[in-house]
């Protein structure tokens, strides 16, 4: 039997966060075009390197300038710009009409959604994997599947057989040219087939990809979620060259039997923790026995989910961490053990030390439900804001001093009283900022806060941060997702102290601010063993604890950021049921607070058409929205919820200013749905962008909204 081990998705960041250099170089003059390219050229180089150190197959291809869905529909003519004009490129990805960003199966990662054409008209416009194959002959050029381009686009069909049509024959024109420059077999990623209603279109996708499988063989990949079974048996059916099956979802005794060559999804894509290698080679061997001429081994998702490598682990989890490079090395091990090689079992038995997963508590009693809606408008009355109440999201700039305070504090250069003292300044000066130019209720800017989750979890007993753990979410912009070891414990404030601070400044309201437990959990790699579930629940207890002191001082706005909670429902509409009341359970268990105290909840990058019934079990009084990227007649779905609203007034991830008029004439088309309880704010936080920005978009916010306040008084 040959074993052969397959990667994809190594993170395209790079090992010292290149990418986000040269990006942001670019983007602020520093780097030529030419300096743009031969920069991810280099990285490019590098990744490939790793591929070819550690696994027998890896894509070509993979490299983009900003997100390869948008990739995807240049390529496919929908947005028929030169792929060499980085210029033409950025302006469909940061620019005045910036494509909206969404999140990707369930994770952090943000991708651009495209627009359709109403009458399937695509053609081959861009051979990006013929390009890529040119450069790098020894790899094995990669796609985004058609079907995974229709189901995330801003608008996908209800009957996609034109669309497919027209796409196959755009795809089977690359892949000829990819078979004619002697390409052996092409990956084709399509996560999209794991979604619910993808075996309505079972005919359509069967037609397709036979048109495509004419042209060059192909390796179906399917990330994420398998294709329910009835799609599946069909599909596989089709002569693929291999076909990626999750062990976990497939009975093992079927694997000899299959057609295409099994490439099965054995260490994990999303999780950091080290694969029992041992354990896997004797199953998976078992059920090869006598059959299979031919196994791949490959991750159950694309590796940019994980940083680059461990490098030096946070005390106490030596020996216990697995990140790209290290699945690549256990791919390699693994392969090493199923042809037999000694050596490698010797080294998998040293690889992954025993252990025993970590127990949770179970929940306190049961949480009260939100107080009635009535009984709250009458509490906040004495809040006596005007109308479009104006705010924002939280974050402020967080400028290169900043950041270099906080290295400098890590390094020990910075004393404590010091640090604090700078901070204490950074929250003066935002607050004056916003007296200044009026806002009605204000934040402390958060100037303590690297990052929205890794800030909690450094204050909350349970979690590890790694720093150098760097993960890409979209464009230049990335984060560190902590690492959850074990039960969540609040020992100390979390943000009290600043806020206090904050408020002593001002008789305005500032507004307290937390990220919520489905994000903390969601953006952060689970415990081994223990479920989503109860990791949220405890971290909605230690919330609570917080939140609880935060109103015994007095504040009576509090603010939840959930910008995972749709990210995380379930791609399974059966298990969705579970997640709406697990989402309420936690917000009722975080925000225990009286009538009188005003919560927020934030959300953002989402499919919004499925929000209404989370809004609906959680009762929040305020919901703030990004927005601003969208058409307003999506607010059509939330219209009649009884809660105030906040749809962004302006795009957070743009540089370019926004005109009071322009501000003015999207509130008034959010006004039609929401004529009362409209709230005047960003789409999110302001941490990415440089002060005179936040300055002339906040201030052309301000007048937008007095502009309204005149014109509904008239």
């Amino acid at each position: 039997m040959q074993v052969r081990s397959l990667a994809f998705g190594l993170p395209r960041l790079g090992p010292e966060r290149e990418y986000k250099g040269l990006l942001e170089g670019y983007w602020s003059g520093k780097k030529s075009r030419e300096e743009l390219k031969k920069g991810l050229e280099s990285l490019e180089a590098r990744r490939l390197e790793a591929y070819r150190a550690h696994v027998d197959l890896y894509p070509v291809g993979e490299m983009s300038l900003y997100d390869p869905l948008l990739d995807l529909a240049v390529m496919t003519g929908i947005y028929p710009i030169d792929p060499g004009d980085p210029e033409a490129y950025y302006a469909l990805a940061r620019g005045r009409e910036a494509l909206p960003l969404r999140k990707w199966f369930g994770t952090n990662y943000h991708y651009l959604s495209p627009r359709l054409p109403e009458r399937p008209s695509y053609r081959p416009h861009w051979n990006k994997s013929l390009e890529a194959y040119r450069r790098h002959p020894e790899g094995l050029p990669h796609l985004l599947g058609p079907y995974t381009l229709l189901r995330l686009a801003q608008n996908p069909p209800e009957d996609p057989r034109t669309h497919l049509e027209a796409l196959a024959q755009a795809y089977a024109h690359f892949l000829a040219e990819l078979r004619e420059a002697g390409a052996p077999m092409a990956l084709l990623e399509e996560p999209a087939l794991g979604l619910d209603g993808a075996e309505a279109h079972l005919a359509h996708l069967e037609g397709a990809y036979r048109r495509m499988l004419e042209a060059l063989p192909l390796v179906l990949l399917t990330p994420y979620l398998s294709p329910r079974a009835a799609l599946g048996e069909r599909l596989y059916a089709l002569p693929w060259r291999g076909v990626s099956l999750d062990p976990k979802e497939v009975a093992w005794e079927h694997l000899p039997r299959l057609g295409p060559t099994p490439v099965l999804q054995v260490v994990e894509g999303q999780g950091v923790w080290r694969t029992p290698l041992l354990e896997l080679a004797e199953r998976i061997g078992r059920a090869l026995e006598g059959g299979a001429k031919e196994v791949w081994l490959a991750p159950r998702a694309p590796l940019y989910h994980l940083p680059w490598a461990v490098g030096a682990p946070p005390m106490g989890l030596q020996g216990r961490l697995a990140f790209a490079l290290e699945r690549l090395h256990e791919l390699s091990l693994l392969s090493r053990m199923l042809r037999g090689e000694e050596a490698a079992w010797e080294e998998a038995r040293a690889w992954r030390p025993p252990g025993e997963p970590p127990r949770f508590p179970k929940p306190t009693l049961p949480p009260s439900p939100r107080p009635p809606r009535e009984e709250r408008v009458r509490a906040q009355k004495d809040l006596a804001l005007p109308p479009f109440p104006t705010t924002t999201i939280g974050s402020f700039p967080q400028t290169q001093d900043l950041r270099a305070l906080r290295a400098k504090r890590r390094e020990g250069k910075v004393g404590e009283e010091a640090y604090q003292e700078a901070i204490r300044q950074a929250i003066a000066r935002t607050i004056r900022f916003q007296e200044e130019l009026g806002l009605d209720v204000l934040v402390h800017g958060e100037p303590e806060r690297s990052d929205m989750v890794e800030f909690f979890a450094e204050r909350l007993e349970g979690f590890y941060t790694h720093p150098s753990a760097w993960v890409l979410s979209y464009g230049s912009r990335v984060y560190r997702p902590p690492i959850l070891a074990g039960p969540v414990r609040r020992r100390r404030p979390l943000v009290l102290e600043e806020l206090r601070y904050a408020q002593s400044l001002t008789p305005k309201p500032v507004k307290a601010i937390l990220t919520g437990p489905i994000t903390l959990v969601g953006w952060s790699y689970l415990p081994e063993g223990v479920s989503f579930a109860e990791t949220v629940l405890n971290l909605a207890e230690a919330l609570g604890e917080e939140v609880a002191e935060l109103e015994r001082a007095g504040f009576r706005f509090l603010q939840i950021d959930e910008p995972a909670l749709l990210e995380k429902m379930p791609l399974r509409t059966e298990e969705q049921p579970a997640y709406l009341e697990l989402v309420r359970e936690a917000f009722w268990r975080t925000a225990r607070v009286g009538p009188g105290v005003q919560v927020h909840l934030h959300l953002c990058y989402s499919d919004y058409a499925a929000l209404r019934p989370f809004l609906e079990a959680m009762e929040p009084d305020v919901v703030s929205l990004e927005a601003a990227r969208q058409d307003p007649r999506f607010l059509e779905v939330l219209s009649g919820l009884g809660l105030a609203l906040g749809p962004g007034a302006f795009d957070v991830h743009s540089p370019l200013p926004v005109s009071p008029e322009e501000m003015a004439e999207r509130l008034r088309a959010y006004a039609r749905y929401f004529p009362r309880g409209l709230w005047v704010n960003p789409d999110c936080g302001l941490k990415t962008r440089t002060w005179p920005e936040v300055e002339a978009n906040l201030r052309a916010m301000v007048e937008a909204a007095q502009a309204l306040r005149s014109r509904s008084q008239n």
